[in-house]
């Protein structure tokens, strides 16, 4: 039986250590929303529960039960080598090549999925100049 989002949040509080009121305020929520979010008398809407998963420092796909995997995994991109940042490539194309990727809910195309890729190619270049010039300039 899958845990419910209620308890997936009391368990992430906890192991934060954090008590309600506390994460409350984190979260810009009331501690009586969150009270009743963990003893499931209700579910949060979807800005309630964004507003937790970066409280408590989980996705939100934790928080729904699609993965059991607590911690939030980090890439630097900007301090791989060009190697590297095209592995992740390869890897976010293999992923989006699963079938999973939708519009108007058919499975994106092999050609749509290029272009996603191919766009977010060229914004990442651009995000790494941008970082590149700060650091530069900050030196």
């Amino acid at each position: 039986m899958l845990d419910s989002i209620g308890s997936r949040i009391t368990k992430a509080r906890l192991f934060r250590n954090l008590n309600q009121k506390e994460l409350a305020q984190m979260a810009n929520i009331t501690e009586s929303s969150l009270s009743r979010y963990e003893n499931e008398i209700r579910e949060p809407k979807s800005s309630a529960l964004i507003s937790l998963a970066e409280a408590l420092n989980v996705s939100t796909d934790y928080l729904l039960g699609i993965t059991d995997d607590m911690e939030i995994k980090s890439i630097s991109l900007g301090d791989k080598s060009d190697t590297e940042f095209e592995d992740i490539c390869n890897e976010t194309m293999k992923k989006f090549m699963s079938g999973n990727v939708m519009f108007n809910g058919e499975p994106a195309s092999k050609e749509a999925l290029e272009a996603i890729l191919s766009n977010m190619k060229i914004g990442m270049a651009c995000a790494f100049e941008e970082q590149r010039r700060k650091r530069n300039r900050n030196k």
